[in-house]
């Protein structure tokens, strides 16, 4: 069969798991020197402390982020246009995902769009996307503030 969905992955992951390891995030190797924090455009994660803690740990370890707070349930693709635009604009070098599925999915999508022109959909390989070759998006590390969601 032949098909567009022919692909090669690599994927290294590095998983800490657990309460309380969200406090160790300052001693691992970060993957660049500014992130793009992005969170949610609700509430949970600066009520139940997970920004503010965040925000510590990327400071111990030395690390300047900018906060990207748009991303709703369901994200749109204009929200990862102006996430990766964000990242570009503010240069950051890699995504730091804060939050649930949402957050999770969308950060994936504006790591892609924080190193590539044009438009989301031109990366998509079936459907109505384009199939456009991407060149490798921002590295990309997440906190997830929920359980059973799956982006993890």
């Amino acid at each position: 069969m032949n098909t567009k969905m022919n692909f090669n992955m690599y994927v290294p992951t590095h998983t800490l798991f657990g309460a309380g390891m969200l406090n160790h995030l300052h001693s691992q190797k970060m993957p660049g020197k500014k992130a793009l924090l992005v969170i949610s455009n609700g509430k949970s994660t600066k009520i139940n402390g997970y920004l503010k803690r965040t925000e510590e740990q990327l400071q111990k370890a030395g690390v300047e982020f900018t906060i990207f707070d748009q991303i709703e349930a369901n994200p749109l693709k204009s929200t990862v246009m102006a996430g990766g635009n964000a990242a570009r604009t503010n240069g950051c070098d890699f995504i730091v995902a804060l939050g649930g599925g949402s957050v999770i999915d969308a950060s994936k999508a504006i790591a892609v769009m924080a190193t590539n022109d044009g438009d989301y959909w031109d990366y998509i390989p079936s459907g109505s996307g384009k199939g456009k070759i991407m060149t490798a998006g921002a590295l990309f590390a997440a906190a997830v503030s929920c359980n059973g969601k799956a982006s993890e």
